[in-house]
């Protein structure tokens, strides 16, 4: 994921906690007052970081400023990495010499620890600062690091479940109708959220498609499903393999840290042709839907994101929707709308054909969905009209 998509992502979970602008709160000053005892400084802070500014949650004293660009402070270089950054002397550090912290407000000490939610996305520090340079021993980055625990418990304690699922439901795509084709999907989630993602957009006069699901459920797998979304979104001009030989190093790398993987279809619809690039990454559960003929399974032809070895090729195949057909995607979860087995997406394939429209079939599928299914459920239908005058 880029830094500015990881941005975003952090903004929008930053807006979901609803801690911003807040009253200040006694589950966060009662963090910070301990690890001013702890470890004997005078300042001591819980912030949240969006996009592009830091929020104090605690500030010390009545006056003191809420928010400031994210470019001037010492948590800027917390929120990049996974464990404690500590400055010993901050005049003596390239990192922060010049920052106002420094040359304004004489901080010469600092030592911050990220706390991240959902999965294990950054968005916010618990941090110390000191006027005088000191040491920090080991056994101290322990005591901040659980100290970081408990100020990411009760920073979760904040989560406001409309304004996730707000969040979430923002990132479906609408129905789009494109030169002779219409798209249209949904998500039938297990929980609140899902770990399925299902994405489309127009690009050069292209249709591209994406259907991910990412192992586990709720809040992690949607997170990094997410994730998913944007960095292919960042190489959508590509096409599908060459955009995911792009994406794929990021995202092997988050879904590794969250010990998960990801089945992916990508693809790329040419609609003069009808033909559909497209990139199978363990998935294979896409059935094309002949006007004539029986419906066929396409399989898939490698191993899922975050189990595929780095430098080896993925396999590019493709489909041609001649006037009439369609083109079905779904997620596992759909498989207990039938017997568990691949057959299920042939059974699919057969009530699409008997439903009046598109929408009445996923309106059949939302149905079964929350009578038998135990996973989350995305389906997506690729249709291309028939003829005119047929």
């Amino acid at each position: 994921m880029s830094t500015e998509d990881r941005a975003r992502v952090r903004g929008a979970l930053v807006a979901a906690l609803d801690v911003v602008d807040a009253p200040p709160a006694e589950r966060f000053e009662r963090i910070v007052r301990v690890a001013r005892e702890v470890f004997d400084v005078p300042l001591s802070y819980i912030n949240v970081l969006d996009a592009d500014l830091l929020h104090t949650l605690t500030p010390n004293v009545p006056d003191e400023l809420a928010s400031g660009p994210i470019g001037w402070s010492f948590c800027q270089l917390t929120i990049r990495d996974t464990g404690p950054t500590v400055i010993l002397d901050t005049a003596a550090d390239p990192r922060t010499a010049d920052l106002p912290g420094v040359t304004n407000r004489g901080i010469r000490f600092y030592a911050g620890v990220p706390l991240t939610i959902a999965g294990g996305e950054p968005v916010g520090t618990l941090c110390l600062m000191d006027t005088a340079p000191r040491e920090f021993s080991a056994q101290d980055t322990a005591a901040l690091i659980d100290l970081g625990r408990w100020a990411e418990r009760a920073l979760g304690q904040g989560l406001h479940h409309d304004r996730l699922l707000e969040v979430a439901g923002a990132l479906a795509p609408d129905a789009l109708t494109l030169d002779g084709y219409r798209v249209v999907g949904l998500t039938v989630p297990y929980g609140d959220l899902s770990g399925d993602l299902h994405d489309w957009s127009v690009v050069d006069g292209d249709l591209v498609l994406t259907l991910a699901d990412v192992m586990g459920k709720e809040q992690p797998a949607a997170l990094l499903a997410a994730g998913i979304r944007a960095a292919l979104r960042q190489h959508r001009s590509l096409g599908p393999v060459a955009a995911l030989a792009a994406a794929e190093p990021a995202v092997a790398e988050d879904l590794a840290r969250a010990n998960a993987f990801a089945t992916l279809f990508h693809a790329r619809l040419h609609p003069a042709s009808g033909v559909v690039e497209l990139v199978d990454a363990g998935h294979g559960l896409a059935v094309h839907v002949a006007a004539e003929g029986a419906p066929r399974i396409l399989r898939s032809h490698g191993l899922p994101v975050g189990l595929h070895h780095e430098g080896t090729p993925r396999t590019a195949s493709a489909v041609t929707l001649a006037h009439g057909d369609a083109l079905v995607v779904a997620s596992d979860g759909a498989l207990d709308l039938g017997d568990g087995t691949v057959d299920t997406l042939l059974d699919l394939a057969r009530t699409l054909g008997r439903a009046r429209d598109v929408h009445a079939f996923l309106e059949t599928v939302r149905l079964r969905a929350a009578e038998r299914a135990e996973d989350d459920v995305t389906v997506v239908v690729l249709v291309r009209e028939p003829a005119p005058g047929a």
